[in-house]
């Protein structure tokens, strides 16, 4: 009866589904937008924070389930698993699927903050997987907790293990981790990686097995506050001059703010700091981006600009939790 009463609810306007899921006791906070048909079916808790998107055609079923804020679950994705967990500012884009293969009790799935899961991603949580703070877990990747099939009767091994992906890791592309794996902070898995060993921290790995080609030293370069300043001037004039359907980003002003005390004074503007902070706050209707602390906050800025500044900023990997406005 209750699954034909949520399949039900996934039939009404957006606007009362906040609502209409309360008598379930699931808490769905301000803002929080849940799609056409999308299911989501918590037997014993369901948290969702503020300004989430659940988009169209998503199931999303287990014991506890726990979202956090401004995070988006993309249209046709089924996450099946007991126990889910998911930060701020994540998304998990469509056509995901993460499922228990072999549900136990220790079978969970945790994501923390700023995570993008691509399209086309498997995740098999028969045991515990957990993706740390910034990773990137690119299209067609698959992850596993458990390898079996043959019988162990007959000699061949049964293999179950957590997998760990720390933070700012990068699986590119159809990379494929084994059960029991961690792989270290800041790694970089390369196109159709097999990783069936612990990959080191910082380092870039390939292959099949998945081997150290270059460690961090290598692939990683120093960048001093000139140089960031360059950077993101040529980002900034990249960003106001690029032209989308027809609109350009002419309107919009940037005030980029490198290693100095700023006073936020300009109506209508986009600060970005880096290495700065801010000292005094006289305007109204600005944006402020302080890539220092990873934090963004819109104070009755244009929406639109606000979104598509930030989304061209993490072309370039940089990366904000959302902080409300005044």
């Amino acid at each position: 009866m209750r699954n034909v009463i949520l399949l039900v609810l996934s039939l009404f306007p957006n606007f009362l589904k906040p609502y209409l899921y309360k008598m379930f006791g699931y808490s769905i906070g301000k803002g929080t937008k849940i799609g056409f048909f999308s299911i989501i079916s918590g037997e014993k808790k369901v948290n969702i924070g503020k300004h989430c998107t659940i988009g169209h055609f998503t199931v999303i079923k287990g014991k506890e389930l726990v979202i956090g804020d401004h995070s988006e679950i993309s249209s046709f994705t089924v996450v099946l698993v007991p126990k889910l967990t998911i930060g701020n500012d994540t998304k998990i884009s469509s056509c995901v699927i993460v499922r228990s293969g072999h549900i136990s009790k220790y079978s969970e799935l945790i994501v923390d903050d700023l995570v993008h899961i691509f399209p086309f991603v498997l995740i098999d949580c028969s045991r515990k997987v957990h993706i740390m703070d910034e990773a990137g877990i690119g299209p067609k990747c698959n992850i596993y907790t458990h390898a079996a099939y043959k019988s162990v009767l007959e000699g061949y091994p049964v293999t179950y293990g957590d997998v760990q992906i720390g933070k700012r890791v990068e699986l590119t592309y159809s990379v494929f981790v084994s059960p029991g794996i961690s792989i270290g902070d800041d790694a970089i898995c390369a196109y159709g990686a097999y990783v069936n060993k612990d990959i080191p921290a910082g380092v870039l790995a390939a292959g099949m097995p998945a081997i150290t080609k270059r460690t961090q030293d290598q692939i990683r370069s120093t960048i001093n506050s000139l140089e960031a300043k360059s950077i993101l001037e040529g980002i900034i004039g990249e960003f106001t001059g690029n032209t989308l359907l027809g609109k350009t980003n002419e309107s919009v002003q940037v005030e980029l703010c490198v290693g100095q005390d700023v006073m936020v004074s300009k109506s209508g503007v986009i600060y970005l700091l880096y290495d700065s902070r801010v000292v005094a706050n006289t305007a109204k209707d600005y944006a402020l981006f302080d890539i220092t602390n990873k934090l963004c906050s819109n104070h009755g800025y244009n929406k639109s600009n606000f979104s598509g500044f930030r989304k061209y900023l993490s072309r370039y990997g940089i990366r904000f939790i959302s902080k409300l406005g005044d």
